[in-house]
């Protein structure tokens, strides 16, 4: 029990946020950490990564060509042909009709990882939250069903906002990554997860009353890129109201809820199968909304 809430004290005073957790009930018990990362008012950390200057040429290797005997007749060259060659055409990946990266233009915030400028990055107990090598790496250390998240910089209500992740080497079951959303301060929000076992889940947690509710219970897609290894692109619509799901482009669910109308966001991680479960984040983009 000391060590808990000597844990507690030192992250409520670096990010702000203190641990609860809840059990919700149900055919199946899902337990929530708000071991948050990031308060409203704290810089981000960052970790940049060292410029990447191209590689030296190797040294020239050396000639194995055995030198002309004296008075020997010079060879005659025949020149072959040089080919022209054709630009090879880049190729555009077919995007599903509804997808909204289609008809959304240049968008209103990426980031690629180059540093670690955009999230709090954070390394405890439960979980750990790093950028290298042009990757967000999130580990749910224990598979407890704990999510936890970290939160990004600036406020939105009306926008697109998609993740591109990898699953790890190790994955199964309801491992999972996904996104915290319209969350008014570090401890509440949306909550949208893609498992490892080909599902998603739609919840809210509200801080204040310490409830966790589930909107959309965990739903098997064929859009979902399942298994070890796979990559998906995980996307949330919101317009006022109205929230829309969407993964590799093509729209999952569309629903109404009215509890959250505008906060920040970030990404999140559990395991419930695989201790030191990880997830692999490429790229985070927005687009605002009118």
């Amino acid at each position: 029990m000391k060590r808990v809430l000597l844990f507690g004290l030192i992250f409520t005073l670096l990010a702000g946020c203190y641990p609860r957790q809840v059990e919700t009930t149900g055919e199946n018990i899902d337990k929530i950490a708000t071991f948050v990362a990031a308060t409203l008012t704290a810089a981000p950390a960052t970790t940049r990564q060292p410029d990447q200057n191209g590689q030296s040429a190797d040294p020239a290797a050396p000639s194995n060509t055995p030198e002309p005997a004296a008075n020997s007749p010079t060879p005659t060259i025949t020149l072959t042909p040089t080919a022209t060659l054709t630009p090879t055409a880049t190729l555009t990946p077919t995007l599903a009709p509804e997808d909204p990266v289609a008809s959304l233009g240049v968008p209103s915030f990426q980031d690629n990882f180059a540093d670690g400028s955009n999230f709090y990055l954070y390394d405890e107990a439960q979980s750990s939250y790093q950028v290298d090598d042009n990757q967000m790496i999130l580990v749910a250390k224990k598979a407890n069903n704990y999510e936890t998240w970290t939160l990004a910089w600036g406020e939105l209500t009306n926008f697109y906002l998609e993740i591109t992740g990898t699953f790890g080497e190790d994955c199964s079951g309801k491992d999972r990554y996904g996104m915290i959303f319209r969350a008014p301060d570090t401890s509440e929000g949306y909550l949208i997860s893609i498992a490892c076992d080909g599902s998603y889940r739609l919840s809210k947690w509200e801080s204040a009353d310490e409830k966790y509710t589930t909107i959309k219970n965990w739903t098997s897609s064929a859009h979902i890129n399942n298994g070890p290894g796979s990559v998906n692109r995980l996307g949330i619509k919101t317009k006022n109201s109205k929230i829309t799901g969407f993964i590799n482009g093509h729209q999952v669910f569309e629903l109404n809820d009215s509890t959250f109308n505008k906060g920040r966001f970030g990404v999140l991680v559990a395991a419930t199968d695989t201790p030191g479960f990880t997830a692999y984040l490429s790229q985070v983009v927005y687009w605002k909304l009118p």
